[in-house]
């Protein structure tokens, strides 16, 4: 009972007010749009935009390929790589920050939303290293 105690504490901070729930939900929303095309920029392996076909044409699906995407051949590596590059962004942009309080509400989720997509993209590029060596 004390984790789920812990938890609804953490999920309060993290919606405290309205430029954080902002800032949060559109990095969340714009970071589970972009994780299938990343995954195929970061492995050139074929996966695409949700609305041209998200992995269709990952090179998951061509079993002759030797070196193919370790996000998509392993379910463990690309769920735990992809969510921690995902909870890392959304962590980062409900974040308080000195300066950023300072600034208007525009500034602050903007700020916000640039700052968590950017570590996003970092962790995301991390997690795409260790992917590799790890596979």
């Amino acid at each position: 009972m004390g984790m789920i105690s812990v938890i609804k504490s953490q999920l309060g901070l993290i919606y405290a007010n309205k430029q954080k729930r902002l800032s949060v939900s559109i990095v969340l929303v714009i970071e589970l749009i972009t994780i299938t095309p990343l995954c195929g920029y970061l492995f050139q392996c074929g996966c695409d935009w949700p609305w041209f076909g998200l992995d269709e044409n990952c090179n998951i699906h061509q079993p002759h390929i030797k070196h193919q995407c370790p996000w998509c051949v392993s379910m463990v590596m690309g769920v735990f790589s992809t969510a921690i590059a995902i909870m890392s962004g959304v962590i980062v942009s409900s974040a308080s920050f000195g300066r950023v309080l300072d600034q208007s509400a525009v500034k602050q989720v903007l700020i916000r939303i640039v700052v968590g997509l950017t570590v996003y993209v970092f962790i995301a590029g991390v997690m795409a290293i260790l992917a590799i060596v790890w596979y």
